[in-house]
């Protein structure tokens, strides 16, 4: 039988209040990472205190804050963060919502703590060498999560050898390391003004070369967009079966033009973007 030990232990970070102006006392060696997490709001706790190690009282200390910046000194939208101080004297915390972090990959984050005393900025430091930014760990999901949708709006274009112009979104992969596999995937295609075919194909190859599609691939599904003008969406779900890539191809097709373009078309009308879930 395996015993996994769990603590209720607070995300707590010891912070000195140069308020004297000079610190002499207390040396802090180290000051471990905060680690923070996808999915969840971060509770983070300050313990606030003097060169003496004496926690000290906050309410002489006025719109205590939080600022995030990543590694570039980029500020999170919502940064700085309220800080509020708790009923214990020296103890105030601060919440990082879930929100703010959707959209951020793992990556280490930069911090530091101000305040106003008689309304003179002060800065909290992390230790008795004046250090004033500590690190913050964004560590990654700590909750279930569901796989963001991404974005293709920027498209290759090739020539066959009879003069036709295939247009075509990167390769989608469509097998992950997941706990449940992929089963099938919906694909959102955005199109204006466009006449032509519309296909979505797909290869069993592992890795992709420029065959995979060409030589390997299997065409899916074949689309053309009633004629018209104006903005579209088309939308498409497939399973994903033995596959491990698919592509969004479009051809430009006018019949009336072929012979005068080769065997191929005149553009007319574009694909915007393709939107993959």
């Amino acid at each position: 039988m395996q015993k996994i030990s769990s603590y209720l232990y607070p995300n707590r970070v010891e912070l000195l209040a140069n308020l004297a102006g000079f610190i002499t006392e207390y040396t802090n060696v180290y000051q471990r990472n905060v680690k923070i997490y996808n999915g969840i709001d971060n509770t983070i706790e300050f313990d606030i205190k003097n060169a003496d190690q004496k926690r000290i009282d906050l309410a002489t200390l006025t719109q205590i804050e939080l600022n995030v910046m990543d590694a570039q000194g980029n500020s999170l939208e919502n940064s700085p963060y309220t800080v509020t101080p708790t009923t214990l004297k020296g103890i105030a915390t601060v919440t990082i919502p879930q929100e703010d972090l959707t959209d951020l990959s793992s990556q280490y984050l930069k911090y530091s703590v101000s305040a106003l005393k008689n309304g003179a900025d002060v800065l909290l430091y992390a230790d008795s060498r004046f250090g004033a930014v500590g690190k913050i760990e964004l560590v990654g999901d700590a909750m279930p999560t569901l796989r963001n949708e991404k974005v293709y709006d920027r498209f290759s274009g090739e020539i066959d050898f009879l003069g036709n112009v295939k247009n075509h979104t990167s390769a989608i992969p469509c097998k992950f390391y997941e706990a449940i596999p992929t089963t099938e995937m919906s694909f959102d295609i955005t199109y204006t003004d466009y006449t032509g075919e519309l296909y979505i194909e797909a290869t069993k190859d592992s890795t992709i070369s420029v065959e995979s599609f060409n030589r390997n691939g299997v065409k899916l599904v074949t689309f053309t967009p009633p004629v018209g003008t104006g903005t579209f969406t088309q939308s498409f779900t497939l399973p994903v079966g033995d596959y491990n890539y698919f592509r969004v191809v479009w051809t430009y097709l006018d019949p009336t033009l072929i012979g005068v373009y080769g065997n191929g078309a005149s553009p007319t009308g574009t694909v915007d973007k393709v939107v993959v879930s």
